[in-house]
């Protein structure tokens, strides 16, 4: 009985311990990348320090994926889980995640994709398949309109690029000025952040949700300096029509994939996505929220690897020569 109280109040110590959980959590997340084959990496450019993983044969198709605002690289480790036969790149983007932030610096979408294009030379990487989660998804688009030699294919995830003929719970909240879900100013309110991104929560083994919701806390100033960025270019964009100029120059393959549930990005917004990419293809998903990839990463997983082989089937019968 002595021998299971003293068991117990060590558990309960060390469960309040900030190190030990951020320990364990450390441990667990490297597991997650090694199930995924990544290695962790990190190089050195003009105006940032980027970290990145890596998995698979570079002599394998490349796929880089883009995560969204306040997110990081580690959003779509599970999902890499379900990849076969491809070579792998997820970083941080500049302001996020364990790539370096400059509070004097400029985080909208545009300045991110010019960024984007600096790692992508920079890793001497010729041609491959480009995915962007929201906020990720106008990078992603940005560096394709300009770079389309390059980008064999194009994946949109719940992505940034025109409001929908229904406003989305976010779009409501920040019209009246109330708090910005997406922003975590507390540990306590990770959880509320949860519910609002994901509509069918993933398990996090614990200590993982007390680690991720300290975590996000300590970036409320970042993500407050970053979202203004962004939201700026959001809605200049929106009384100018959208992004329609860039979206209809497109003219590689795209697969728009959707959760239907997504309170960020509101569903109707496909419709404009698929009107104006000329070479388009969409999945809904039905009891999803803004983020498939982490909600339903097998799934996710499967859309893509099939849309890519398909473009490499296509590619093969028809080359395009790097360049054109």
């Amino acid at each position: 009985m002595i021998k299971l109280l003293v068991i117990s109040l060590a558990f309960g110590f060390l469960s309040g311990c900030a190190s030990v959980e951020n320990g364990l959590f450390t441990a667990g997340l490297a597991v997650e990348r090694s199930l995924a084959g990544f290695s962790e990496k990190e190089i050195q450019l003009s105006d940032h320090d980027w970290h990145y993983l890596e998995s698979g044969d570079p002599s394998q198709p490349t796929v880089i994926l883009v995560h969204g605002f306040g997110a990081d690289k580690d959003n779509w480790v599970r999902m890499t889980r379900g990849l076969e036969d491809f070579h792998v790149i997820a970083p941080d983007l500049p302001g996020h995640g364990e790539s370096s932030f400059d509070g004097n610096l400029f985080y909208g979408f545009d300045v991110q994709s010019r960024r984007l294009a600096e790692f992508i030379d920079a890793l001497k990487l010729s041609r491959f398949h480009l995915v962007g989660n929201s906020m990720g998804g106008a990078v992603a688009a940005l560096y394709a309109y300009r770079h389309p030699q390059k980008v064999s294919s194009l994946s949109l995830i719940d992505a940034v690029g025109f409001y929908g003929s229904e406003d989305s719970v976010l779009q409501r909240r920040l019209a009246k000025n109330l708090s910005n879900p997406l922003i975590v100013r507390n540990e306590d309110a990770y959880e509320n952040f949860l519910d609002f991104v994901l509509e069918d929560q993933p398990f996090l083994p614990w200590p993982a949700k007390r680690v991720l919701g300290r975590k996000a806390a300590q970036r409320e100033n970042k993500n407050d300096h970053i979202f203004e960025h962004i939201y700026q270019e959001i809605e200049a964009a929106r009384y100018a029509g959208g992004f329609g100029h860039i979206f209809s120059k497109l003219l590689m393959p795209v697969l728009i994939i959707w959760g239907e549930e997504d309170k960020v990005l509101h569903v109707s917004s496909v419709e404009k996505f698929f009107d104006y990419i000329p070479n388009s293809e969409v999945e809904v998903l039905p009891g999803i929220g803004h983020a498939p990839m982490i909600e339903c990463p097998k799934l996710t997983a499967f859309l893509l690897q099939d849309f890519w082989r398909r473009q490499l089937e296509i590619d093969g019968i028809n080359p395009i020569a790097e360049g054109q």
